[in-house]
């Protein structure tokens, strides 16, 4: 009774507080929502009253909200996942794998027989998605072609990423239908291109799942053989006579596959043909046909006697237009075909032996020598021709020989061989200017090559008939050696310095001008160019009083008209050529070398290099010498007077204008002369020096070395005298060929060689 009457009581005391409370808020109970923009008047009313404001919760943060969306969420994760992996994701790959490109690069079959054959294949598929997959064959893969199975074949496992896979696999393919497949072979040599239709079960792992029963469909577009339509022959050879019969045949060809797919043939045997006539027989071993590239196959047989007059003219036809290089269509049909040399195989027989295939003979462009591809017995009996010379696009000249003349040939070398009559090369008019080009070129150049055409005939017997070759046109390219003038080193010899006036010095020598080539070209007076090698200066001009140059070594007499207008140059090259040393030139032509036209082309693009050799064996200009002094000049004005006897290794005479000489003993610097003075040393003669000064180093140094060293090693010197070796280098201003020759400075060095009688009192 208590009990109810205290729940009674708090009841009634939880419900005026709730009235109180109301009546104390700043708005009506009512009111929905209190509209301050600042909750000020809100926080006012809560810090004047003390009541903590209550803070609404919002929906999502509430935990029955997450509650009932982790509910939702396995709910859904429940039906998707099986959606998603038995329905959705196999039918992704399959569009996928629908989608996806398949293309061979190559196909080649080996180890053909009746119901099989080997098979390797590289290939790729393309669009094959974003995920890495691999994709296995459970199934063997059906190849179809034209609604028909041909086959199957097994594969391996290809794995794909980035969207790619390449194949690279070796396999067995299976015939299902033979006969199909003979006729699918028999196409493929011919046809441009054909499809396959591959079609199989496979299955994929990706995405950590193995999506099986896929179907796998494709269109695999390729390339036929399109009967080895570019056929060409490398060589055409007749090795030799048949022993019964007819001539034996070599063809190296090159049968152009287009097709990807490859196949070993073996043995195969052909038929050729020449507008009916049957030529005889050839076969290729081991032959293999190599897909997407050309495959070189040699074929060798015999070509068969022919006794009918019309299949003789059919043969000279094909031999003269292969003698004039003119493409002749002969075609090649099969016979046999047995990839193990042994058995046939009749699906690939009957391909071939369906096929025919066109062999254009031709040779390549014929000499002017007319030399034969052939090792047969030939017997020439007459040759005429006609022929013109080409060069630059013009006809230089013409030589006509057409008459009938007496030939012979020779089958060891392949050639005929016969004689043209003395025919003078007139040079046309309007093609002066390529003549001379021709002339220039074949100067300059190693060899030249010009054309000749024209219409040769001929009548011969060989082991294939008699043939009778005529109006064979010919057009030839001949390869003449040339002078090859700017390739050679002239070689320099017996120079000699025979005169000198004030413009310059004149060198006679011997210059070699070696010709490879069986020209002979003269060209009367030429005056060339000559420059310093090393530093392209002009050095002055080389005059050939009268160039005649044959086949061989040509050493032609020169003058060297030796002036430079670089005084450190003239210097340079008369003391080394005086020293025997080597100075490099080049040699120049011009158009106004020489005064024949028709050489000016040539001379103008002539550069020789060569080099002007010294005397040799290197001579001692300074012979002797005395040297007379006393102690009193010795220490006083440190002078000894000097003589020094010198030869002129010239042919010409040598005036001395003065030298200046440094005089040293075993590295001991002694003196020097200084002096200016006129002498004509004679050619190749001798002459002393008036008397000099050599003029000593001051000091107490020089002293010292007297008295220890010098004087201690020749104690004679103060006893009459001994033969003392000093070293001189002499600066000697001269001129070459007298008093008015050209002038120079030589410098010259002798070392210990200077035997020079000095004496002290």
């Amino acid at each position: 009774m208590s009990t109810g009457s205290d729940e009674h009581l708090t009841e009634k005391a939880a419900a005026h507080k709730r009235t109180d409370s109301l009546e104390n808020l700043p708005y009506s109970a009512k009111e929905v929502e209190y509209n301050d923009e600042k909750d000020e008047t809100f926080d006012e009313y809560d810090e004047e009253h003390g009541h903590a404001a209550e803070k609404r919760v919002r929906f999502y943060k509430t935990k029955r909200f997450w509650i009932r969306c982790l509910v939702i969420l396995v709910i859904l994760l429940a039906i998707f996942i099986p959606l998603i992996i038995f329905v959705i994701l196999p039918k992704l790959v399959q569009s996928i794998v629908n989608h996806s490109e398949m293309s061979m690069n190559q196909l080649n079959m080996t180890d053909a027989t009746e119901t099989s054959m080997k098979v390797s294949l590289t290939g790729g598929i393309s669009n094959a998605g974003i995920f890495p997959a691999t994709i296995e064959f459970p199934e063997p893969i059906i190849v179809s072609w034209e609604g028909k199975r041909l086959g199957s074949m097994k594969m391996s496992t290809v794995k794909a990423s980035g969207g790619s896979a390449s194949i690279v696999d070796s396999t067995t393919f299976t015939i299902i239908d033979k006969e199909a497949f003979a006729v699918f072979a028999k196409d493929m040599l011919s046809i441009e291109s054909f499809t396959w239709t591959l079609t199989s079960t496979v299955q994929v792992h990706a995405v950590g799942r193995v999506i099986k029963d896929i179907n796998l469909t494709k269109e695999l577009k390729m390339l036929g053989m399109n009967g080895f339509g570019k056929v060409t022959i490398d060589s055409f050879t007749m090795p030799g006579d048949a022993p019964g019969g007819g001539a034996f045949v070599r063809l190296v060809t090159s049968m152009n596959n287009p097709s990807p797919i490859g196949m070993v043939l073996g043995t195969m045997v052909l038929d050729m043909f020449y507008q009916g006539t049957f030529l005889g027989q050839v076969t290729a071993r081991n032959a293999v046909l190599v897909g997407g590239s050309p495959s070189p196959l040699i074929l060798e047989g015999t070509l068969v006697r022919q006794t009918a007059q019309s299949d003789l003219d059919n043969v000279s036809v094909l031999m003269s237009n292969f003698l004039a290089g003119k493409v002749t269509m002969t075609s090649a049909k099969g016979v046999s075909v047995k990839p193990d040399g042994v058995s046939d195989v009749s699906w690939l027989s009957n391909g071939l032996l369906a096929l025919t295939l066109n062999v254009p003979l031709h040779s390549n462009t014929v000499t002017a020598g007319f030399v034969l591809p052939f090792n047969i017995t030939v017997g020439m009996q007459n040759v005429s021709n006609t022929m013109s010379i080409h060069y630059k696009g013009k006809v230089l000249a013409n030589i006509d020989t057409a008459v009938w003349s007496e030939a012979r040939s020779n089958v060891a070398a392949g050639s005929i061989v016969f004689g043209l009559p003395p025919s003078p090369l007139v040079v046309q008019e309007d093609a002066r200017e390529e003549f001379g080009q021709f002339v220039a070129d074949l100067t300059v150049n190693k060899e030249q090559t010009f054309a000749v055409t024209g219409l040769a005939s001929a009548i011969s017997t060989t082991p294939i008939g008699t043939v009778k070759l005529t109006g064979i046109p010919f057009t030839s390219n001949v390869t003449m050696t040339g002078l090859d003038f700017n390739a050679i080193d002239a070689a320099v010899t017996n120079v000699i310095v025979s005169g000198g006036n004030s413009d310059h010095i004149v060198m006679n020598q011997t210059v070699a001008l070696p010709n490879a080539s069986n020209l002979t070209v003269s060209g009367g007076s030429v005056l060339l160019t000559v420059y310093d090698k090393v530093t392209d200066q002009y050095l002055g001009e080389l005059a050939i009083p009268n160039l005649n140059v044959v086949p061989g070594a040509n050493p032609t007499a020169t003058n060297f008209l030796f002036h430079p207008k670089n005084e450190t140059l003239r210097d340079q090259f008369l003391s080394e050529y005086l020293t025997g040393a080597k100075f490099p030139l080049k040699v120049v032509g011009t158009k106004g070398s020489t005064a024949t036209v028709e050489l000016q082309q040539a001379m103008s693009q002539v550069t020789i290099s060569s080099s002007a050799p010294g005397l040799m064996p290197p001579p001692n200009l300074v012979v002797s010498g005395t040297a007379v002094s006393n102690i009193g000049t010795l220490v006083g004005n440190r002078q000894s007077t000097t003589t020094v006897n010198m030869i002129n290794p010239l042919d010409t005479d040598l005036y001395i204008a003065g030298q200046v000489t440094q005089v040293s003993w075993k590295g001991n610097f002694f003196g020097t002369i200084d002096a200016k003075y006129e002498q004509i040393v004679p050619a190749k003669g001798q002459a002393t020096t008036p008397t000099l000064i050599l003029q000593h180093p001051s000091g107490l140094d020089f002293g010292l070395f007297l008295t220890t060293q010098f004087v201690t090693s020749y104690p004679l010197i103060a006893f009459g005298g001994a033969m003392v070796p000093f070293d001189l280098d002499v600066l000697m201003s001269v001129r070459v060929g007298g008093i008015n020759g050209y002038p120079a400075t030589i410098h010259y060095k002798q070392t210990q060689e200077i035997l020079t009688k000095m004496s002290l009192f």
